[in-house]
C-alpha cells in the first residue's frame, strides 16, 4: 500500500511539472479563472467568508459558491464592481425542495445580488422517470433567474448513466447554460468519466463544472475532458500553485 501511494505521488509530481513547463502567466490567469470556490458546509461561517472574498478576489479565482443566506453578506465583503462572480447554490445538495420554492429562492438569491443561481436537480422525481416534472422545474427556475444565469448541479453518484444522459439532456434543451458535475455530498470524488459523458450529452449547449477537484493533476485531466469549469473546496491553494508555476 505504501509503494502505491509513493508511485502516485510520484505520478503528481511528473504531472504538475509538465503542467509547470507549458504554463505561461496568461495561461495562468486563464486556469485560475475557471476555478470556483466552494464555501456551501453548514459550518462555513462570516469569518470565513470575510476571508475567502478577500482571498479570491486577490487571486482573482472566477467564482465563489455560496448557500443562500450568505449572499449579502459576500456581496458587502467583495465590495463595488467585483471581479469574482458570486453564486447562490440552490436547494443543495439533494434538490429535494418543491419548484415553487426553487423559483421563490433563486429570485431572492437575485434581489440579494449574487451573480448566477445555481439548482440541484429533483433526484427523487428522475429516479421516478417523471421527466415532464423535471423539463418543467428547469424551465421555471431558468426564467426566475431573469438575466442571471441558472446551473443544474446534477447529482450524478445517485443516477444511472441512462438517467444522467437524460437530465443533461432535457437541461440543454431548455436552454440551461452549465451543468455542475455533483457536490460530493453523497460522495464520489472527481470522476474524468462523468465528465466526459456529461459533455458527450450536452455536446456544445452547456458548459460543463467539474467538481470534487483536489490537486492540479485532476484539473488538468478534467480540463481535457471538456470542464470549462473547475469547482473545488481547495481552489484558493490550487490558485496560488498556479501562479507559483509561473513565478
Amino acid at each position: 500500500m505504501e509503494e502505491l501511494d509513493e508511485k502516485m505521488e510520484e505520478q503528481e509530481k511528473l504531472r504538475y511539472a509538465e503542467f509547470k513547463r507549458k504554463l505561461n502567466l496568461e495561461a495562468a490567469q486563464g486556469q485560475i479563472s475557471k476555478l470556483e470556490y466552494n464555501l456551501t458546509d453548514a459550518t462555513t461561517d462570516k469569518n470565513l467568508l470575510r476571508r475567502a472574498c478577500q482571498e479570491a478576489a486577490r487571486l482573482n479565482i472566477g467564482a465563489l459558491c455560496v448557500l443562500p443566506n450568505h449572499v449579502k453578506p459576500c456581496v458587502g465583503y467583495l465590495g463595488r464592481d467585483p471581479q469574482v462572480s458570486l453564486i447562490a447554490c440552490i436547494s443543495f445538495p439533494h434538490g429535494g425542495d418543491s419548484t415553487k420554492i426553487k423559483v421563490a429562492a433563486v429570485k431572492q438569491a437575485v434581489k440579494d445580488g449574487v451573480d448566477e443561481a445555481e439548482v440541484s436537480a429533483p433526484v427523487s422525481y428522475i429516479k421516478d422517470g417523471n421527466w415532464g416534472y423535471v423539463k418543467r422545474e428547469f424551465k421555471k427556475v431558468k426564467k426566475a433567474g431573469k438575466n442571471r444565469a441558472v446551473r443544474i448541479n446534477v447529482e450524478s453518484p445517485l443516477l444511472t448513466p441512462q438517467e444522467l444522459n437524460k437530465v443533461c439532456t432535457i437541461a440543454a434543451d431548455c436552454g440551461i447554460p452549465s451543468l455542475r458535475t455533483h457536490s460530493g455530498y453523497f460522495g464520489g470524488g472527481f470522476d474524468g468519466e462523468v465528465v466526459s459523458r456529461m459533455k458527450a450529452a450536452v455536446k456544445d449547449k452547456c458548459t460543463i463544472k467539474a467538481d470534487g477537484i483536489s490537486n492540479i493533476s485532476d484539473m488538468d485531466i478534467a480540463v481535457d475532458m471538456g470542464a470549462g469549469i473547475i469547482g473545488s473546496k481547495c481552489a484558493l491553494d490550487l490558485a496560488q500553485l498556479i501562479l507559483n508555476a509561473v513565478n
